[in-house]
């Protein structure tokens, strides 16, 4: 499931397509909930385009409670997730701050389904606290670090990864984002 965040980061680098070109190469078929894909990805429109064009080959899905309507007792522990993050986090408002958040993990939680792809610093601590339960289901949170880290195992493209890396971070935070990531990263194989 795809986080905001994620996606504004991703699309820092307008010369590719990165959520068009690499989300589906990593994580396989996209669902981002219907609140992120209405309320909050609205600019850059490039976002919605990358998303619609994944959307239309079939590698993306807009998830909602349309999904769960059959089934009462998913639609029971959706809404008591929703519950149970919002007493969590008391940042969370509905339809506002920390909602489309909200509903993902809610949605991710109730479907089994077991990644998110969000930048939020502490958001896999709290997960791990209160919704995982320490088996294969549980809910890993792919930050940018680890999309890196998955192009680079998959031998996708080191050029995209260090635009898509360095143009994520603030410009005063460049110079740590271009060691980080030709020190850390990705170092080039030196040859002797």
């Amino acid at each position: 499931m795809l986080d905001t965040d994620f996606a504004i980061k991703l699309e820092k680098i307008q010369k590719i397509n990165a959520i068009e070109q690499y989300i589906p190469k990593l994580v396989g078929k996209l669902s981002i909930h219907q609140y992120i894909y209405d309320n909050e990805i609205l600019t850059p429109k490039r976002i919605k385009e990358q998303l619609n064009n994944l959307i239309s080959q079939n590698k993306a899905v807009i998830v909602n409670t349309v999904f769960l309507k059959d089934d009462p007792i998913k639609t029971k522990i959706y809404r008591d997730t929703i519950n149970h993050i919002e007493n969590v986090d008391q940042e969370t408002r509905i339809n506002g701050k920390n909602w489309g958040e909200t509903v993902t993990l809610a949605y991710a939680f109730t479907q089994g389904i077991s990644v998110v792809l969000s930048d939020e610093t502490d958001l896999q601590a709290m997960i791990d606290n209160e919704l995982n339960s320490g088996d294969e289901n549980d809910i890993k949170v792919i930050r940018l670090r680890d999309f890196i880290l998955g192009m680079k195992q998959l031998e996708l493209s080191r050029k995209d990864a260090y635009q898509i890396w360095c143009l994520s971070h603030k410009k005063g935070l460049l110079d740590w984002a271009k060691r980080t990531f030709q020190e850390d990263l990705w170092p080039l194989n030196k040859k002797n």
